[in-house]
């Protein structure tokens, strides 16, 4: 029998995405907002690349509501001539094949590890925008922001494929900390912290959900699908989406109520299927269709929450 007395733990993994998927959280949590859910009211917010970035606005005391409407101003700010909303979009592709790739490689270890040194070495070897550039894009935001203290971010080594946590602990500046989570490989550069380079999170996972393990209830934002729509078979991208379901039923199976908010069709359309996510043109459009989902699931969310 359960203790009703004992404080309820919650957590809410906010997952990758581009600019696009920021924009579509914010939106997102103003929504659930209006229905009384405050997601940065968890005890634990862990956000990886784009999930970094909405996270932390969010649990640094920022109204979603503002946000969203600020939302197109806040990018502009940031991107300024850092040249970080210029894409190559052939790197960015070869970053989703190798991404992709993930689900093929069973639960060997020594195949993972081999895989994200393959992507440590794409993210070294690419030509980008600077680095000073690329955090400058990301400070011109967060800088001189004190961390909050119950979020966390994610990045992993391009050397030596260690995952990193950054939070209110290890000392770095939440905007380093953030652009480092933020690092796509290919398309940005790796972020210095510590003598070490750092790249998105989302090279070892988009949701890196298995940071919440052991809290009792866990809100999971996905900004892509996590099933293949009806119609559509593609065994490389299947199995790669299962490797994000596997993560959730990991926490269910270690006893957390879990949640999840996947895009609705409004989403998918805006962002081409999770292809144009790193559109910097459809802010405003991902953060209205954000609202607008938020709304329609805080009832759900809040008997959860």
């Amino acid at each position: 029998m359960s203790d009703s007395t004992k404080p309820v733990r919650r957590a809410v993994v906010l997952g990758g995405g581009g600019p696009v998927g920021v924009a579509w959280q914010l939106g997102l949590a103003a929504g659930l907002a209006t229905g009384g859910v405050d997601l940065a009211a968890a005890d634990l917010v862990v956000g990886t690349s784009a999930g970094s970035i909405a996270g932390a606005l969010l649990t640094g005391g920022d109204d979603p509501a503002r946000l969203i409407a600020e939302v197109e101003s806040l990018f502009a700010t940031g991107t300024g001539t850092s040249g970080a909303d210029q894409v190559s979009q052939e790197a960015l592709a070869e970053f989703m094949d190798l991404t992709f790739a993930v689900g093929q490689l069973g639960e060997d270890p020594a195949a993972h590890a081999a895989h994200i040194a393959k992507v440590g070495a794409f993210s070294r070897a690419a030509t980008t925008i600077p680095e000073d550039a690329f955090v400058g894009s990301i400070g011109s935001v967060l800088a001189g922001r004190p961390w909050p203290g119950h979020f966390a971010c994610t990045a992993v080594d391009t050397e030596t494929g260690r995952f990193q946590v950054w939070d209110a602990t290890t000392a770095v500046p939440l905007e380093r900390a953030i652009a480092s989570s933020c690092s796509v490989p290919g398309v940005y550069p790796p972020i210095t912290i510590n003598g070490s380079r750092y790249m998105d999170g989302g090279a070892r996972s988009a949701l890196n959900a298995d940071l919440a393990a052991g809290y009792d209830t866990v809100i999971v934002v996905s900004v892509t699908v996590m099933d293949l729509p009806p119609g559509i078979e593609d065994e490389r991208i299947g199995a790669y989406l299962a490797t994000q379901r596997a993560e959730v039923e990991a926490l269910r199976a270690g006893g957390t109520h879990v949640e999840v908010i996947v895009p609705d069709l409004e989403f998918l359309t805006i962002s081409g299927f999770g292809m144009s996510l790193m559109d910097f043109t459809l802010l405003g459009a991902a953060s209205e269709a954000g609202v607008r989902l938020g709304k329609l699931e805080a009832d759900r969310i809040s008997a959860a929450w």
